[in-house]
C-alpha cells in the first residue's frame, strides 16, 4: 500500500485559531480507508491522557463520496477541550474498533504561544478582506461554508510554506508567484498576508470566479483569465514559483502536457513548481467496483474518469513515477504522499488526501 489510509479534516479549530487557556471546539471527521473502523480519539496534553472522544456523528455529506466504506456515514466528531498554554503539545491518537491505536497528529502549543501575537495580526488583517458568497465557494471547494473557506486561507498557505521549506526552497528568494487555477483567490490572499514581499499573480479560465477577484481583491493580487489551453500572456522566465492546487487533477493527459511546456516557458531557471495530484487512494475509491482499472493504474501509472474535461466531473490520477516522467526538464525535490511530511500527518491539508510534488526547473 502506497498511501495513507487515514482520511480526515479538522474543521475547527485551525492551527492559527487555537484559543489558549480557553475552551475550544474540536470538530471534523476521520475514517480509515480499509477494514478497521475508527471508533474514537485519545487526546493527550504532553504525555498525559486528557480523555477519549467518540467518532460517531453522522456525516452523510462525506459518505456520498466514499460509497465503499460504510463507516464513513458516522465518521464525525465534536468535543470541547480547554487548551492550556502551559503545555508543550496536544497529541491526537486514533483508536480503532480492535482497540489498536496510532498517532493521528500533534499541535505544537509552544509554537502557538510564541506566535499568538502574529496570528492575531494575521486574523485582524484577514477580517478586512472580502470573502466570496457561498455559491462561488462551492465552485472551487465543493461546499458552501464561508467560515471554513475563510479559516482555510491562512492555514492553506502556512502548509504550502512547510512543503516548500521542507523541499529546500528559500521563501525569501521568491519574488514572483503564479497561482495557476487561482479560482476566487483564496490562497493568493493567504500569500498576501504571510508573504507581502512577493508579487502575486493568478490565472483561471472561469470568468465568474475571476470577475469576483477583480472586483474585490485588486489591491492584493493581479489575476487574468486564461484559455483552456496555452499560451499564457506572460513573458519568458517570469516566475520564481508556480503552484497548481487540484488543477491537473481535472485535466486530461494531453492538456497537462501542453501546460507543462507552457509553465516551463514562464518559470525562471531554478524556479519551483508545486503540484497536487490524485494518487492511489483516489483510484481505489473511484474504481472500487472495477479492480481491473485499479491494476491498470498501478501498472501504467495514469488513469482518468468522468467527462467534461476541465470540470469537477473529470478526474485524472498519477503515480509518482508517471508524473516524474512527464515533467521533463524538472527535478523532483519534494514528494509528500497524501500531504504527509516525513510520514506525519498535518492538522490541515492543502488538498484533501492529494499527493504533493515540488519540482525545480533545471538550469
Amino acid at each position: 500500500m502506497q498511501y495513507d489510509p487515514i482520511v480526515y479534516l479538522l474543521e475547527t479549530p485551525k492551527y492559527h485559531l487555537v484559543k489558549l487557556d480557553k475552551v475550544n471546539v474540536f470538530s471534523g471527521w476521520v475514517f480509515n480507508f480499509g477494514i478497521q473502523k475508527v471508533t474514537s480519539l485519545n487526546v493527550y496534553a504532553d504525555e498525559k491522557l486528557i480523555d477519549n472522544f467518540m467518532v460517531n456523528l453522522p456525516r452523510e455529506d462525506i459518505a456520498i463520496y466514499i460509497p465503499s466504506i460504510p463507516a464513513v456515514k458516522t465518521c464525525g466528531f465534536s468535543f470541547e477541550l480547554e487548551v492550556a498554554k502551559t503545555i508543550n503539545s496536544l497529541t491526537f491518537e486514533i483508536v480503532f474498533d480492535d482497540q489498536s491505536t496510532e498517532l493521528f497528529f500533534r499541535f505544537d502549543i509552544t509554537n502557538i504561544v510564541n506566535q499568538q501575537e502574529y496570528f492575531n495580526k494575521l486574523n485582524q488583517r484577514l477580517a478586512l478582506i472580502p470573502q466570496p458568497e457561498p455559491e462561488l465557494i462551492y465552485l472551487t471547494q465543493g461546499h458552501y461554508n464561508v467560515a471554513e473557506y475563510r479559516n482555510s486561507i491562512i492555514s492553506g498557505v502556512m502548509n504550502l510554506h512547510k512543503y516548500l521549506q521542507h523541499s529546500g526552497v528559500d521563501l525569501n528568494q521568491i519574488k514572483t508567484l503564479l497561482d495557476f487555477g487561482c479560482g476566487s483567490g483564496r490562497l493568493l490572499v493567504g500569500w498576501h498576508l504571510l508573504s507581502p514581499h512577493i508579487e502575486l499573480n493568478g490565472c483561471d479560465f472561469n470568468p465568474n470566479l475571476l470577475d469576483w477577484v477583480q472586483q474585490n481583491l485588486t489591491k492584493q493580487v493581479t489575476c487574468i483569465e486564461n484559455s483552456f489551453a496555452p499560451p499564457l500572456p506572460y513573458i519568458d522566465d517570469k516566475f520564481d514559483l508556480i503552484y497548481l492546487v487540484s488543477v491537473f487533477t481535472h485535466l486530461s493527459l494531453d492538456v497537462q502536457k501542453l501546460w507543462i511546456q507552457e509553465l516551463k516557458r514562464v518559470i525562471k531557471p531554478g524556479g519551483y513548481i508545486l503540484i497536487t495530484l490524485h494518487g492511489e487512494i483516489y483510484v481505489r475509491n473511484g474504481f472500487w467496483q472495477e479492480p481491473d482499472k485499479i491494476q491498470q493504474f498501478l501498472m501504467e501509472g495514469f488513469a482518468e474518469s468522468g467527462s467534461d474535461n476541465g470540470s469537477n466531473y473529470y478526474a485524472s490520477h498519477h503515480t509518482p513515477d508517471f508524473i516524474k516522467q512527464i515533467m521533463q526538464g524538472f527535478n523532483l525535490v519534494g514528494y509528500f504522499p497524501n500531504g504527509t511530511i516525513d510520514k506525519q500527518r498535518t492538522s490541515f491539508q492543502t488538498a484533501q488526501s492529494q499527493d504533493i510534488y515540488i519540482f525545480k526547473h533545471e538550469v
